[in-house]
């Protein structure tokens, strides 16, 4: 009987209409608290907001090349309810071996050296400490990857049949939302500019009945990521591939930077 109740007020609950409550955007990389450096939160506003811009400013920066390429996921960590920072995600063997295989056909760019918990001796997790521990590791570049997602499920038109008791289990009376959101930078270990940014993003919906609620959730919640995953992994080589061209190639004039330069003598 004690197991009736709450199905009972769910079914009553549902009997009404459809809800329409919106899913949350998954947190951003700058809401993250992996950059803690006003400056390089501000560097990365602009990249991810004037691509143009941002190579403007970095373009005198060149990485040291060859190197292994520093891998880092951060995800999201949570205290009960409560937003607790990010924090290391590991890195699964299948995904690390997507990663040689993005970076082989990279010049000057000798494989990938993954960073764990263990690398950065229990410190809070921050781009600065990740940039320390990419250096133990003889690593001249550090890809850091930050992971969230958002997700809400909904009463559709159908859940009026939930108050049948059977429509529980038989009528697609729920709509389930999952979101995951990739933001990546790839950042000079020794300056900690950022030479450049990846995204990947994945958003799915399905519709089942509520007693398969939890299992819906759980699947949603792989294929996002998954989806999401193999959009991020799509961008990344090409970005990879201008980084390396950068530090190969000769350092050329900059009108705007040489001409800025230039005003801010003569005022």
């Amino acid at each position: 009987m004690k197991v009736l109740v709450p199905v009972l007020v769910l079914a009553i609950a549902a009997s009404g209409c459809a809800s329409h409550y919106a899913m949350s955007e998954p947190r951003s990389l700058l809401r993250s608290g992996l950059i803690d450096d006003p400056v390089q939160a501000k560097r990365l506003e602009a990249k991810l907001t004037d691509k143009d811009i941002a190579d403007l400013l970095d373009a005198d920066i060149r990485a040291k090349v060859p190197t292994k390429l520093a891998l880092a996921a951060v995800t999201e960590s949570y205290a009960g309810w409560h937003y607790n920072g990010c924090g290391p995600a590991t890195i699964s063997a299948e995904e690390l071996e997507r990663w040689e295989k993005i970076v082989e056909g990279v010049p000057h760019i000798e494989g990938v050296q993954p960073i764990s918990h263990l690398s950065l001796g229990g410190e809070w997790t921050t781009l600065h400490g990740l940039r320390t521990a990419a250096a133990r590791m003889s690593c001249e570049l550090l890809f850091v990857y930050y992971v969230s997602s958002s997700a809400v499920d909904n009463y559709n038109d159908a859940a009026a049949l939930y108050w049948t008791f059977v429509g529980l289990w038989l009528a697609p009376g729920n709509t389930y939302e999952h979101r995951t959101v990739i933001q990546g930078i790839i950042v000079d270990c020794r300056t900690g500019a950022i030479l450049g940014t990846a995204t990947g993003d994945s958003h799915l919906t399905g519709i089942c009945p509520a007693a398969y609620g939890e299992v819906q959730r759980a699947k949603l919640a792989k294929e996002s990521h998954e989806k999401a995953m193999d959009d991020f992994l799509k961008g990344c080589k090409p970005v990879l591939k201008a980084i390396v061209a950068r530090a190969e190639a000769p350092r050329q004039f900059h009108p705007a930077l040489d001409g800025r330069a230039d005003s801010s003598r003569r005022g």
